[in-house]
């Protein structure tokens, strides 16, 4: 049976993501998930831009430049209006990195708002909202560095060996300063509670014979079975970063 038009052709995951940084609508793909010009325009709107008479390629091109507030690279555009997911994650790192320019939504102020206006500055209603946008978005703006992480460890947890997908996590080793950091020599693989831990200091490696290490906290615990075990990690240009997970152990204190 033949799909249904906004019913059977759901968004793709970057276009969620977009759509909820700038807090737009979120839109279904027409046929073979092409990503539709509206879906473009509202980006574009969003981001203080100009849709008006605009064709598909013009507002991907225009989405682009605002967002990363650079030149567009034309090796962005497809044949056929086709839309990239690579074209889809630059606008996802331009917001990472911009952010974009706050703007009160819905009702005016005046009648949305129950406090006291009178030393009310919107200026800072807009730097809070871009710095919730570049948090958010350095957040949600990962799944490029997950997929690479994931797919260099096989989709296995680097300590426990899990491979239940949905529970894995790209995590960094050195902590994420921006787009520089995400590259799979930074990344490891691991469990979410695990890189909770890791996260916290709680867990690390030794960076020269792979053995997992844990807090004295820990070893009142069930990960105290993890103490000693060799992590599994990959070789080659997917291998972690020496200096950052020694760097890591250090920052521990293990």
């Amino acid at each position: 049976m033949a799909k249904t038009y906004g019913h059977e052709f759901p968004e793709r995951p970057l276009m969620a993501v977009i759509s909820d940084l700038l807090g737009i609508a979120h839109f279904t793909t027409s046929r073979g998930s092409t990503v539709r010009a509206d879906f473009l325009a509202a980006t574009l709107t969003a981001l203080d831009g100009d849709a008006t008479g605009l064709n598909k390629d013009e507002l991907l091109a225009a989405c682009v430049a605002v967002a990363t507030g650079a030149e567009f690279d034309r090796s962005l555009l497809s044949p056929g209006g086709t839309v990239t997911n690579a074209a889809l994650q630059v606008i996802v790192d331009g917001i990472t990195e911009k952010g974009v320019r706050g703007r009160l939504a819905g009702r005016p102020l005046a009648e949305a708002a129950p406090f006291e206006l009178t030393d009310f500055d919107p200026d800072d209603v807009r730097d809070e909202r871009n710095r919730q946008l570049a948090e958010r978005a350095a957040r949600e703006g990962q799944n490029r560095f997950r997929t690479n992480v994931l797919n260099a460890y096989g989709g296995r947890c680097a300590l426990s060996r899990s491979d239940a997908v949905p529970a894995l996590e790209a995590a960094h080793i050195t902590p994420y300063l921006g787009a520089r950091t995400d590259v799979i020599s930074n990344g490891i693989c691991l469990r979410a509670d695990l890189h909770r831990l890791w996260d916290r200091g709680q867990i690390a490696l030794q960076e020269d014979t792979k053995q997992i290490l844990i807090s004295g906290a820990m070893r009142a615990t069930t990960y105290a079975d993890l103490a000693g075990q060799r992590a599994s990690l990959p070789s080659g240009e997917n291998s972690p970063s020496w200096a950052a997970l020694r760097a890591h152990r250090m920052w521990c204190g293990l």
